[in-house]
């Protein structure tokens, strides 16, 4: 099954080009409020999580705003800052480079994908570095981002 909808691939890592549903958008902004309590999330192309050649989505959901990585077990992952739509079940937002200015645009289809009950000691390591990554680099995200509170992220 391929989920990549359309992209120049030449953007994308190697990693999401085999899978996640990425294609580039205008993503709405959304504020996020400091009393919304934080619920985490995993997606994978496989109903059994850490499945070698397999695609995952893992994130934090503020309210709509996420926080989290999209990754392939035992690859390396990247991260994102975005808006989860829950009606047409897709994450539109930005991947954050990892040493870049700038970000690239994503929508992630979670419709296809099947939601998993648990995150391993990686996913929570991988939400951890990237809630981190989105605090390290606030100033660099465009003005729609720059509002998630630095707490909500801890």
């Amino acid at each position: 099954m391929n989920f990549l909808q359309s992209s120049p691939l030449k953007y994308l890592p190697p990693l999401l080009a085999v899978g996640l549903g990425f294609s580039f958008q205008a993503m709405p902004g959304l504020a996020v409020q400091p009393s919304v309590q934080a619920e985490s999330h995993l997606y994978g192309q496989s109903q059994k999580p850490n499945q070698l050649k397999q695609g995952y989505v893992v994130f934090e959901q503020y309210g709509n705003t996420v926080v989290g990585a999209s990754y392939y077990p035992r690859s390396e992952f990247r991260c994102f800052v975005g808006n989860l739509d829950p009606q047409s079940e897709a994450v539109t937002g930005v991947m954050l480079a990892s040493m870049q200015r700038s970000q690239t645009p994503i929508n992630i289809n979670l419709s296809p994908l099947h939601q998993l009950d648990r995150l391993s000691p990686n996913d929570q390591r991988m939400l951890a570095t990237c809630k981190q990554a989105v605090v390290n680099r606030q100033q660099q995200l465009p003005a729609r981002w720059q509002p998630i509170p630095a707490a909500l992220l801890q």
